[in-house]
């Protein structure tokens, strides 16, 4: 036998051939030469007790007139330089072994050399060990397909919940055993909660809740809740533990066995992924290895939609105050007196911080920054969750309050502006109010566009600014500005 160049010893091919996760048989003009230790354990024959045997005997008698053919129509093939047909080479054969067994196996038929005297190679793998494989691959496929339409769609769900169903969606169908599936969310470091549910009554799951340390993981792993972990056996793992209350089990469920991975994200255990089964020992090693590749692609993909998130929420939103960016801003807007009914109004609301500048001056820009800080902290919490507040840059920010009357949102600024005076911050023993300026315009009154609506409501800004420095109104930082 010729690999790359270099002739093989017998020893040589021997090594070869037990080094190979199939069974293979080598014959010699129809005696046995050579075969691999996996063929030996499967049919339970030894060495000696096949030298000099003829191979065509070791297989039953309908698989054995198939085999003379293809030998025939390969052979045939050859000495006329024609293409060997795949049919004859694959075949399908029944092995006889030393115990009486008859054993479907698929046959990959070789010649290994040609005449005067014809050598032939068979390479055997059993069928359901086959077709068993070829499932695994189906469902590895399928769920490729699964983890494909997640990682597609995943920039465009609006929540996580969404994300949930589809990562349950796709365990569901690569776990036949899997009666029910869940995702435990672990809350505070030491509560499991469930997010997202199958097959379970989600009324039920709802007022669920896992301490840490009662769960499998922990009972199996203890603090290093690292790996997937298969419980054959519940009833006996509850036992054993003492565990009293088992896994949905008080509910009515009656849950067997488990399948569990966990979740990490940045380092940290973000939550458990959990097949369960009303069968004992319904898990196999398929299984894990299943479950390992999903966990893996739901880290990623979770990981990319935090990143994703992370780079949306900082393109649209100011870095120090984390209200939106004027684009961000400028665009729901827009959107909004596009979209709107006829009846429906708004009102944009530009605001100055006064006399910032002097803050970071006299107390430094750290101070001008905790200046800022509370300013939006207050002006937050007299928004609704329908309002929008944005830093146009600097010491300028900005409201849109859709769908208000208008003496509703000035009676707010004027509570805003008041708070600031009783409730001045310290700088240094100084005592300084956040005094701002302001101006309104409203929609429909003043006009429809973002434009005009911007720049009416700036312009009514400044006039009161300049009405500050004119002396017609002060602050706690007036002199500070002589």
């Amino acid at each position: 036998m010729n690999i790359s160049g270099k002739d093989l010893t017998f020893d040589e091919l021997l090594l070869f051939l037990n080094e190979t996760a199939i069974s293979v048989i080598i014959e010699a003009e129809g005696i046995f030469s050579a075969a691999n230790s996996y063929f030996y354990e499967l049919t339970g024959y030894t060495e000696d007790e096949l030298r000099g045997k003829s191979v065509p005997a070791l297989f039953a008698e309908e698989s054995l007139l198939e085999i003379i053919d293809s030998r025939d129509r390969i052979t045939e093939n050859i000495d006329k330089s024609q293409v060997i047909r795949s049919k004859d080479k694959y075949l399908s054969v029944v092995l006889k072994c030393k115990d009486g067994r008859n054993i479907g196996m698929l046959m990959i038929l070789v010649m290994l050399a040609g005449p005067p005297k014809r050598k032939w190679g068979y390479k055997l793998i059993e069928q359901s060990i086959f077709h068993a494989e070829t499932r695994h691959i189906e469902k590895m496929e399928k769920l490729k397909d699964y983890l494909l339409n997640i990682s597609q769609s995943l920039i465009r769900l609006e929540d996580i919940q969404n994300f949930y169903t589809l990562v349950l969606e796709a365990a569901g169908a690569s776990f036949t055993q899997g009666d029910y599936c869940t995702i435990l969310k672990l809350i505070d470091g030491n509560i499991f909660v469930p997010v997202a549910a199958r097959g379970y009554s989600w009324n039920v799951m709802a007022r669920f809740r896992l301490p840490l340390k009662q769960s499998f993981s922990w009972l199996l792993l203890g603090r290093q809740i690292d790996r997937t972990i298969i419980v054959d056996d519940i009833d006996k793992l509850c036992e054993k533990t003492g565990r009293v209350e088992k896994l949905i089990e008080v509910e009515g469920y009656p849950i067997k066995s488990s399948l569990q991975t966990p979740i990490y994200l940045n380092d940290e255990l973000y939550g458990i992924l959990t097949i369960d089964s009303t069968e004992k020992n319904a898990f196999t090693e398929d299984d894990f290895n299943t479950i390992e590749y999903l966990r893996a692609q739901i880290q990623i993909a979770l990981e990319n939609q935090l990143l994703y998130n992370k780079m949306q929420h900082q393109a649209s939103h100011d870095n120090l105050t984390d209200v939106a960016s004027r684009g961000a801003f400028e665009e729901q807007v827009i959107k909004f007196l596009r979209t709107k009914n006829h009846y429906e109004s708004c009102c944009i609301i530009m605001m100055d911080l006064n006399d910032l500048k002097i803050v970071n001056d006299v107390w430094g820009h750290s101070a001008g920054d905790r200046l800022l800080l509370e300013f939006i902290r207050i002006l937050q919490k007299h928004l609704r969750g329908s309002d929008l507040l944005a830093r146009l840059g600097g010491d300028e920010f900005a409201f849109c309050f859709f769908s208000s009357q208008s003496a509703h949102f000035i009676e707010r600024i004027e509570e805003i502006q008041q708070y600031f005076i009783d409730n001045p911050l310290d700088f240094d023993g100084r005592k300084v109010s956040c005094y701002f300026s302001y101006g309104i315009s409203y929609c429909p009154e003043d006009g429809d566009s973002y434009a005009v609506l911007l720049n009416t409501a700036d312009s009514r800004m400044y006039q009161m600014k300049a009405d500050l420095k004119k002396g017609k109104l002060k602050n706690d930082l007036h002199e500070y500005r002589r």
